[in-house]
C-alpha cells in the first residue's frame, strides 16, 4: 500500500508541474493563486509531501482543472495526450458555466433595476 501511495504522490506531483508548465505559471504565481506556500507546491511537485483535500481542489481551481485530472497516471498524457484534452475540456466547461452564470446574473440584476412596468409610478413624498 505504502508503494502506491507513493506512486500516487509521483504521478500527482509530475501533473501538478506539467499543468503548471503548460500555463507558464512559476512555482510562486501557483502558490499565490491556490493560497498555499511555494515550499508546499515544491514539496508536491517532487513527490515529498502528500496533498489534503483541500490543497488539491485549491490546486486544481488555481490550474483550472478538477482535482481527479492531477491524479491520472502518466499513460493517460502519454500518446493520446488525454490530460491536455481533459484540461481543455474542464477549461471549455469552466467558461461555459461562468458565461452562463454572469449572463443570469446579469439578466436577475437587470429586472430588479427596471422601473415597475405596473403603471404605479410613486414619488419620494409618498
Amino acid at each position: 500500500m505504502e508503494n502506491q501511495t507513493l506512486s500516487l504522490q509521483i504521478i500527482l506531483g509530475r501533473n501538478i508541474r506539467a499543468a503548471r508548465e503548460k500555463l507558464g505559471y512559476s512555482q510562486q504565481y501557483l502558490a499565490e493563486r491556490a493560497e498555499l506556500s511555494p515550499g508546499h507546491i515544491t514539496d508536491l511537485e517532487k513527490g515529498r509531501k502528500w496533498v489534503s483535500a483541500d490543497s488539491l481542489a485549491r490546486i486544481a481551481d488555481a490550474l483550472g482543472l478538477e482535482p481527479f485530472m492531477l491524479l491520472l497516471p502518466a499513460d493517460y498524457s502519454a500518446d493520446l495526450d488525454a490530460f491536455s484534452l481533459l484540461t481543455e475540456y474542464a477549461m471549455s466547461v469552466r467558461e461555459r458555466m461562468t458565461g452562463t452564470l454572469d449572463a443570469t446574473l446579469r439578466e436577475m440584476l437587470g429586472r430588479r433595476e427596471s422601473p415597475a412596468t405596473d403603471g404605479d409610478v410613486r414619488t419620494a413624498d409618498e
